[in-house]
Formats: structure tokens, sequence, C-alpha cells
């Protein structure tokens, strides 16, 4: 690193004084360059240690970590299951000559309950039986109506047992031999309306629409065919009370007849009088819906006892004998149809 002097003029005593200089200088530099590296050479810090595996405090999120999602909320329990569960909270009997009874229960549910009662032990079976087969012909104008049993105790207690309403049900309530009550549970319907086809000017108004050759006006068209319906509805099922009064209601929102109070259906030996007067009804319309009709001809022996299936496990809703009846008038009815067709051909079909 030293350069020796370059100069051919220099003397013997001034190279040796700036030989001595150089040495000086050359031992000043090396010893800062020394501490200089002593310096660069000081161990780093040592690394922090890592967290015990016992350490309770959780590693930081990433930022970019989406927060983390809700837990989902309860699906809510399906309606039929709200009224199919629950003990009675209040019962009021709202009859006139039947045992029935609006009822309150305890999932906040409101519901109609008719009971097996005195006064018919197997009415209220006509309530499930002809929402079954309103399904199964893919009608909706038949209320929901459940099998329920309610222990007669916890019945009583709730419509008061001092209470008119509580003195009917104790009176005239079937309890089982283990305490419970069987009966029909029918959801409860708000803004009830009822339209009075048993009186004029809808008695002769909408029977005459279902005649042959009669005009209907457009916007009454399918209200016609749900009153042709309601006639075979009825013949089928030998409901022989429909005309007694306030059993047709109506939904104004849906412009839907409703055929409520089926509990003079299904019976095993159905008031041969009122079966005629039926039959009378359905021979004197000529208007019937293709499709409901169609709905009926596929129906046999065993499809009609799937329909309408058991009240509860191994114990079948209808008899064998009121099952009977079902299908013998089933057969009638496809005679009376057929008849017709013959006669006024697809006429007779004129409505979907």
């Amino acid at each position: 690193m030293w350069r020796r002097s370059s100069s051919p003029t220099s003397s013997a005593s001034g190279s040796g004084r700036s030989s001595i200089a150089s040495r000086r200088a050359e031992a000043l530099l090396l010893a800062t360059l020394a501490l200089v590296a002593c310096r660069d050479e000081r161990p780093s810090p040592p690394p922090p240690a890592p967290a015990s595996p016992s350490s309770s405090a959780p590693p930081p999120a990433p930022a970019s970590a989406p927060p983390p999602a809700p837990a989902p909320a309860p699906a809510p329990a399906s309606a039929p299951a709200l009224f199919l569960t629950g003990t009675p909270k209040s019962a009021r009997a709202i009859g006139h000559t039947s045992v029935v009874f609006k009822l309150e229960l305890s999932t906040g549910k409101k519901a109609v309950f008719k009971p097996a009662s005195r006064r018919g032990p197997h009415r209220y079976k006509g309530e499930i039986a002809a929402y079954r087969l309103g399904v199964a012909l893919g009608i909706d104008n038949v209320p929901e109506a459940y099998f329920r049993t309610f222990s007669h105790a916890a019945f009583a207690s709730a419509a008061g047992a001092t209470t008119p309403s509580g003195e009917l049900f104790v009176k005239e309530a079937i309890a089982d031999k283990d305490g419970a009550v069987r009966g029909a549970l029918i959801p409860w319907i708000d803004d009830l309306d009822f339209i009075a086809f048993e009186k004029e000017p809808w008695w002769t108004r909408w029977r005459t629409w279902l005649r042959r050759d009669e005009p209907i006006p457009e916007d009454q068209k399918d209200l016609a065919r749900q009153a042709s319906n309601l006639v075979v509805f009825d013949f089928l099922s030998g409901n022989w009370d429909r005309w007694s009064g306030g059993n047709v209601g109506w939904n104004k929102e849906r412009a839907k007849l409703l055929y409520i109070d089926n509990d003079g259906a299904f019976f095993e030996v159905p008031p041969r009088d009122a079966l005629a007067k039926n039959e009378k009804l359905l021979r004197a319309i000529d208007r019937f819906s293709r499709s409901f009709i169609a709905k009926i001809r596929e129906l046999d022996d065993g499809a009609l006892a799937k329909i309408f299936g058991d009240e509860r496990e191994g114990a079948p809703l209808l008899s064998p004998k009121a099952l009977a009846g079902v299908v013998d008038r089933r057969r009638q009815l496809l005679e009376i149809l057929d008849a017709k067709a013959s006669d006024a051909g697809v006429d007779a079909l004129s409505f979907p």
C-alpha cells in the first residue's frame, strides 16, 4: 500500500525522516482500522424466545382474514308442528248444536278442536278424512285437519271447570281409558267469511251456472267451477250436512270457496234422505271439472285406503264399512258422470 518516493533529488537524511513518519502514519491507520473492525464484529442481540406452547394468547389474525360468519338462526318450526304439539292454554265452546271448541295452544297457535263426543263419537273423523281426500284430489278448498289427543283433565282445566264451556266438555267429551280425548284439530281461520250458497239469491244463481247452455259471467267462471267441485266432493264423501246453513266459507283474498264443517261426512250409515238430496243435486248440474273428475277416476279401492290412512299407527282412520261406502259412492258418481258425458258430449267437462 505504500509507494516509494519517485523523486531522484531526495537526500539520505531526508529519506530517513520520511520513512519514520510514514511508519507512524501507517501504525495509526492500522489501529483505527482495528478499532472499527472490533465494533463491526460485536454479536447481534439474540432473537426473542418463541412463545411457550402453554401460552393462552391467541395468534393475531391475518389482516386479510374475513370476520367470522354469524351462527345461523334456528329454523322456525313448521306450521303443522306447532299445531301438533303444545298443550291447551284456553278453550271456549263455539258450537251451536255440535261439540266444538276454539282452542289456544301453548305454542301460541289458535285452532278449532272437535272431540269425540257423546253427540257423535266418530264425527271428528270426517274433518280429517275430508282434508286428506281434498289433498289427494288436488283441491285446496278443504281446511286442514289433523288428528290430535289431549288430556281430558288438562283440556277441562283450560276450558274452566265451572264455566259453560268446561261443563260442556266434561259432559260430552269421551275419554279413552288412559284419560286421552281424541279429536280433529283444525287451524283457526282469521276473518273467515261465509257465502250463503244454501239461500237465495245464491242457491238459484250458482245452480243455474252449472246447467247446460246457461251463460256464466266471465268473472264468475272459477267460482262456478268450485261450486261444481263442492257438489261432487260432498257426494263422494257422503256429507249430508252441507246445506243446513253456514257450512260454506269464503276466502275473499283468494276468491276461494272453503268447504268447512265436514263432520257430517264418511259415516258408516249416512242418513238415506240426505244422500238422496246429494244425488238429486248432482244429477241437476251438467258442468264439471275435467282435471277433478280425472283424479277421481284414478282412485281405486287400494288408493282410497292409502289416502285416508291411519288415525294413529295401526288404527285406520275410517272403518272398513265407512271406506266401503266411499268406494260405492265413487262407482255411482262415475256412472252418473259417464251418462251425462254420453248425453252432453264434451260440454259436461267444460271446466279445466
